[in-house]
Order: structure tokens, then sequence, then C-alpha cells
């Protein structure tokens, strides 16, 4: 059986998720959008796990090194050379981040799966303005002072705006694994991957979020994987910008560093099923009606470096980078009812957004109702959450036999490209999980054109080593690609 590996991506949402709540449109902030700021965060407390629960203590969290705010091109720094020690004297109205650990065990309490962890399994981010000591406002939608009443920003805050967000994991960086972002990104860099000193650095513009209020609080759905969900409209909306950091260790590496994004919804998640045929399913959950009556339409969005190429899906960088690739790659499918514009692959470079790789934007996802026992859909079965199924295009499937230090490996794939044009298979060798390296070990021209390409060639040192074997055909001159799969000794 294929191992899965499930990337659970987290809404910073509050509160029980009970019956479906009255459908009323009234658009706009719910009236307390208040969040604990860091001096909160970094004060002890016998009811949560705060900061001082850490082994370590505060100065063993994450902490925000530098912190600007863009706005037409121009940069306002706010925070610059960021130590652990929380900010004091805030003014009202300053942008502020604040950064929260997740299920973390509380002083004394023992650790248990799925109760708490010795150190949090995920952390969050949250961008907001300082309304009073000990508290940050998070929606820039209005903001509001202690008083509720309008709040002037330091730095004027609009849905264009980007904040640019240098992270410093400290401590917790050796388990980064994926990073939701609620907004859109336009920056993503990650250094030192796989050791304490791992930083990450954001560009990222707010995003309307849904909220649904009963009996005050703020419900949603939060389920891993996204289900269906009962809230088929919001009763309120805020513009923030979050972030979710997983330290889940559970979850293979080779999506260290990877960052993902969406908006008008309430959550995400991501099933990865490596292998032969490897295979990508994203899913968000989001209310089926925007609170002024409108259709909600949502974006998703995701970073997929070279480096998560290589290892998931075996194309090397030199060739993941041409324009040919994303086509011959990779397939969309979607099954559960709704609809959406058709997805853009957007080339990104290190010097340019901060990452070798591609960005897949998919706009105007609609959503459809859920479907009841019976199996009709119905708006009283809730909203079926949008499932997307990014898979290969040409399945390539390898067989591997160790002989002495080499390895001997069979490539069996079923391509019509190969029956018109000369083919050749590249094998490589992959550096580590989370790198983007990848050393040619051997090329071999396929003999016979045809549609069925079967191919048995030697990688000679290559026995205890992760390969990368990959088809690709002549075009217009020059090497193609084809097809690709990962094996591991």
């Amino acid at each position: 059986m294929k191992k899965k590996a499930l990337l659970a991506v987290l809404a910073l949402l509050a509160g029980p998720v009970s019956a479906l709540a009255p459908q009323v449109a009234h658009a706009g902030p719910p009236s307390n959008t208040g969040t604990p700021d860091q001096t909160s965060l970094d004060t002890a407390d016998p009811n949560n796990a705060n900061w001082p629960s850490l082994q370590g203590g505060v100065s063993a969290r994450p902490y925000v090194t530098a912190l600007s705010v863009i706005n037409n091109g121009v940069s306002t720094p706010v925070i610059t050379n960021g130590t652990a020690a929380a900010e004091t004297n805030v003014p009202a109205g300053r942008i502020a981040v604040a950064i929260a650990p997740f299920n973390l065990c509380r002083t004394g309490q023992t650790p248990a799966q799925g109760v708490c962890y010795s150190t949090p399994n995920r952390i969050g981010v949250t961008v907001g303005y300082q309304i009073q000591p000990r508290q940050l406002g998070y929606d820039f939608t209005s903001p509001k002072d202690q008083n509720g009443q309008p709040l002037t920003l330091a730095t004027p805050v609009t849905a264009d705006t980007e904040f640019d967000i240098t992270l410093n994991l400290n401590t917790l960086g050796k388990t980064l694994r994926w990073t939701w972002a609620n907004g859109a990104a336009t920056y993503w860099n990650t250094a030192n991957l796989g050791t304490d000193a791992a930083t990450l650095r954001i560009r990222v513009k707010p995003a309307l979020s849904p909220v649904v209020l009963q009996n005050s609080q703020i419900v949603g759905c939060t389920g891993v994987p996204v289900q269906t969900c009962q809230y088929t409209q919001n009763t309120h909306e805020t513009l923030s910008a979050n972030l979710v950091l997983s330290l889940d260790t559970t979850l293979d590496e080779v999506f260290t560093g990877a960052l993902f994004a969406s908006s008008r919804s309430f959550m995400g998640s991501l099933m990865t099923v490596p292998g032969e045929s490897p295979k990508l399913s994203y899913g968000i959950s989001a209310p089926l009606t925007w609170s002024d009556g409108t259709p909600n339409k949502a974006t998703m969005s995701a970073v997929l470096s070279d480096a998560a190429i290589l290892n998931f899906f075996g194309a090397t960088p030199a060739v993941a980078a041409t324009p040919e690739f994303t086509d011959a790659a990779f397939s969309l499918a979607r099954t559960d009812g709704g609809s959406q514009g058709a997805p853009t692959w957007t080339r990104w470079t290190a010097d340019a957004q901060g990452t070798d790789g591609w960005l897949v934007t998919i706009p105007d996802i609609t959503f459809a109702a859920g479907v009841t026992s019976s199996g009709v859909r119905s708006a009283a079965a809730g909203v079926a959450p949008a499932t997307f199924k990014v898979n290969s295009k040409t399945a390539a499937k390898v067989s591997r036999k160790k002989s002495g230090k080499a390895a001997r490996l069979t490539l069996r794939v079923t391509a019509a490209a190969c029956a018109k044009a000369s083919c050749r298979v590249v094998v490589s060798s992959i550096s580590s999980k989370i790198g983007n390296s990848a050393k040619t070990m051997k090329t071999a021209t396929v003999l016979k054109k045809s549609k069925s390409v079967t191919a048995t060639l030697s990688a000679s040192s290559g026995a205890s080593r992760r390969l990368t074997v990959m088809l690709q055909t002549k075009k217009a001159g020059k090497w193609v690609y084809v097809a690709s799969a990962v094996s591991s000794p």
C-alpha cells in the first residue's frame, strides 16, 4: 500500500463546530476582532500553554527579525534587527505581529497524542495592529480602538498592501514542514532548512476571510482533511493576514519549506501520495454563499519549489524550469461539482520571488452543495469542499534491483511522443529530500520509436542513493520533459 502523508492547513478560527447557523446576510467585520499580542503570549497562564511552557521559555521561541509594510512600492520599516524579547510600549495603531504556539502542553501537563505536545506541532503568526497593551486587532477592513471607535493606523493597510516578514525559527526550525498563508503571497524564501537556525521570509497581501458568528462565538469548518461544511453562508468577513507553520514531524520531509495560500475560505488541506505515479490532492473548505448573498469565489495558490518537484515528481531543476514542463507534467481534475477559472502557472526565481519553482494559482473557485446519504446534492447537506487532484499526465513506472554498488533500473512508460520522435532516459542522483541538487549519472537513448517504452539501464554507485529516472523527447532541436519517477533504495 502506498504511504499517504497528509499536510493539513489550519485556519485561525476559534470556537466549536456545531449545528447549521442561521443564514443571515450582513456583510462586514464582526464587532470584536481582538487577539493577544506578543507580550500576552509571552506571559505564563495557568489556563493556556503560552511560550513560558516551552522548554527554554520565551527565549527559545520563533521571533520576527524584520517587518516592513509596502504600499505602492514604498517600503516602510516597522521592525529591524528584532529579537525574541517582546516589544514594549508599542503605540496604538502601529503594525505588529503575534506568534503563538499551537497544541503545546501547559507546564506540568503530560504530553499525549492528540492532546498536547512538549513542543508545539504548529505555530500561528498573526499580522495586526496594536489596540492597547496586550491586545492586537487583526481586521484591516475598518480598524477600531479599545472603545470600538475608528483607529488611524500608523501605516495604512489596504487589500493591495504587502507585509514583508522575516522570521527566525530559533530552536524550532529543525522540524519545519509546510506553511499556510491566509492571503496572496508575492515572495517566499527559506534558509537553513532542517536546522534550528531555519529562517523564512514572506511578502503577503491580506485577504478576505469568512467569519460565522454563532452565539457570539466565531465558528467554522476545521476538519482535516477538509470535509463537507455545514455553514453555507458566512455572517461576516475580515481583511486579514496570518500564517500557520507546521512542525509535524510525522509528515514526509519532501514538502519541507512548502507554501500554500488561500482566500475567502475557512481552511485547506493537501493529501500527497508518493510513489511511481505521485498525486497531489488539494482541498479547501468555504461557504457556498458570501455574506452579501452573492456566490462565493475563492482563490487557491501553491508554491511548488524545484526541490519539491525534484523529490516528489522526479523532474530535475533544469527541466522543471522550462516553459514546456507544466503542460507536459501535470493534469488537474475536479469532481466535487463546483467550478473554477483556468489555472495559471507562473515561474518564480530565487532572485525575484525568493524561490526557484512554480506558483500555481486557481482563481474563481465556486462551491457546490454537499451530497445527502441518498446521493442527491442539497444545501441541507452543507457545502462540498473544492478538491483538486494534481496528477502526472504520463505515469512512469520504475523497477529497481541492486547489483553490487550499482542500481539496475527498468523504466516503463506509455508515451505517444516516443512513437514520433527520438527519446532518451536520464538517471540522476538526488542529494537530499529538502534540496534541489541533482547529479546526472547515466543517459541512454531509447533505441526503438514506440508508444510503449521499456528501457533498462545500470547506474554505477547508485545502489544506496535516491534516484530520479526521467524520460525526454526531442522537440524543435531540444530535449523536453515527458515523464519521470523517483526511485528509492
